[in-house]
């Protein structure tokens, strides 16, 4: 662990960490560790696999170093597919375990590869939640809307437990319930655990049913939080 680690850091000196986003994605990256490291937890993992799922979650995001220092923007459609080039660069660093490679390049994508074997889909798995749940937290504390737009294929996506679609975030409204909508794509059940206890859900959906009071935005809510509570209530850990 301690080399990896070293190696992540090493690599992270080499950009500008005065620069805003440069530091928030080195922080971003050690608390998706944290979050790999509970969830590896909770599935009895051994000691050498829950130090995987931590350096899965170490080097998901190295590539967003050069992402913003090249191109200023974290948008992959303006710059590049940061998960294919984070694998590009841990090969350059001489990482050659094939589940750290794999789980860094399809961690942004939208669905794991289903023939992947059960193994490495696990270790993909932990560190998508992992991304998705630190995302969850650190994103849309505020909404400055000042009026509602809000397609009707956002509530279908929530009647339908899928994630909102890229093509339908045109304010802060529809970010905030894109964001929400990444609770559908979570696997473990420690995730839901972890989401309820924190009352995110209520904290967020407060934000924007503050501003508009609006039917659709209340029975995505229920949707939501019915869901979790369904997820946790499963036997299964996965």
């Amino acid at each position: 662990m301690k080399y990896y680690t070293e190696l992540f850091n090493n690599y992270y000196k080499k950009f500008d960490d005065s620069e805003y986003w440069i530091k928030y994605k080195y922080d971003h990256t050690y608390r998706v560790v944290e979050y790999t490291k509970k969830i590896a937890q909770s599935l009895n993992l051994s000691k050498e696999d829950i130090e995987l799922s931590q350096l899965c979650g170490l080097f998901h995001d190295i590539s967003r170093f050069k992402q913003y220092t090249e191109y200023k923007t974290f948008t992959d459609s303006k710059s590049f597919d940061h998960g294919d080039m984070g694998y590009t660069i841990l090969k350059e660093l001489g990482i050659d375990n094939d589940i750290i490679l794999i789980s860094t390049k399809i961690h942004n994508k939208y669905q794991v590869d289903e023939s992947l074997d059960d193994r490495t889909k696990l270790f993909c798995n932990i560190v998508r939640d992992a991304d998705k749940l630190d995302i969850l937290f650190d994103t849309g504390k505020e909404n400055n809307d000042e009026i509602l737009e809000l397609s009707d294929k956002v509530l279908e996506s929530y009647k339908n437990h899928r994630m909102v679609p890229n093509e339908l975030v045109n304010n802060n409204t529809v970010s905030i319930l894109r964001t929400l909508a990444f609770i559908f794509d979570l696997k473990f059940k420690k995730s839901f655990e972890i989401v309820k206890q924190s009352n995110i859900v209520n904290n967020k959906f407060d934000i924007i049913l503050n501003k508009f009071d609006d039917n659709r935005i209340k029975e995505m809510k229920d949707i939501l939080i019915k869901y979790i509570n369904e997820r946790i209530d499963k036997d299964d850990r996965y």
